[in-house]
């Protein structure tokens, strides 16, 4: 299932001088006071040979992913059905329709309900998984940015085997796209589903740092709370509604821009 985006819609103070005043000691009393004085001197570097710490204004992925999340990027979404829009009031628009269309992105939404890294969702088949539909969409699409959404629906698989499988399919979309920008976006369900959804996101977590894919954590982010999920809950109290998927859509593009302008953290001496 993919959408299309036509890009609609457009988010020194100098103090004053004071001149010291004139010593009025004797002058034997001054002569002493040089002396002592010049005793304690300790010799200081200028400011020209002294170790100066720079900080680069941002790394080398940063600087990727602001070129991959620009107005106009050809975006590939993966993912269930928080990316179909299940509990919308179309039941067809969900977060990453709104962020396609905030971000005015040329975009391909592949999402199907039911489905996660490992689940293939109903009726069950391989055809449905994750790596099955990035290696489908090799003949669609050449992304500049893909991002991989969800695993909440694999709560029935052990946490090695649902870590191998992020690995497995996030490696995927760097050798099939080398040149894309890869984002992993975690469990993102509103309280108190998100409560069962701490080991899942581990687990995702640490497929996608073992192949050095930025993830984004919803969960440890605190996105959804007891109090704010009610605001955002779909009526099946699973999914979210048009607000939340909105509020969801937010949060993301925050993500994005916050990953976008990371600095490097190198240091080094002028």
């Amino acid at each position: 299932m993919s959408w299309r985006n036509r890009r609609a819609r457009a988010g020194t103070d100098h103090p004053a001088v004071q001149r010291p005043r004139r010593s009025r000691l004797p002058l034997v009393g001054l002569g002493a006071m040089a002396v002592g004085v010049a005793g304690l001197l300790v010799p200081l570097p200028s400011v020209s040979s002294a170790c100066q710490p720079t900080v680069s204004p941002r790394s080398e992925s940063a600087v990727r992913t602001a070129s991959a999340i620009a107005t106009g990027s050809d975006v590939l979404v993966i993912g269930d059905s928080y990316s179909t829009g299940v509990g919308s009031s179309s039941g067809r628009h969900g977060w990453a329709q709104d962020l396609v269309a905030d971000r005015h992105w040329d975009a391909t939404i592949d999402a199907y309900p039911g489905t996660g890294y490992v689940d293939t969702g109903r009726p069950s088949t391989s055809y449905y998984s994750y790596e099955a539909r990035i290696e489908r969409m090799a003949r669609r699409t050449t992304p500049d940015l893909v991002i991989v959404q969800g695993s909440q629906n694999d709560w029935l698989v052990d946490a090695a085997t649902l870590q191998a499988t992020v690995e497995r399919t996030l490696r995927k979309v760097q050798q099939q796209w080398p040149n894309a920008t890869v984002i992993a976006l975690g469990p993102s369900a509103p309280y108190p589903r998100s409560t069962a959804n701490s080991g899942i996101s581990a687990s995702v977590a640490a497929g996608a740092e073992a192949v050095d894919v930025p993830y984004i954590d919803a969960l440890s982010d605190g996105w959804f709370t007891p109090s704010n999920s009610r605001r955002y809950v779909s009526d099946d109290g699973g999914h979210l509604d048009d607000a939340g998927y909105q509020y969801l859509a937010d949060r993301v593009s925050a993500a994005l821009d916050d990953l976008a302008s990371a600095p490097s953290g190198d240091e080094h001496c002028a």
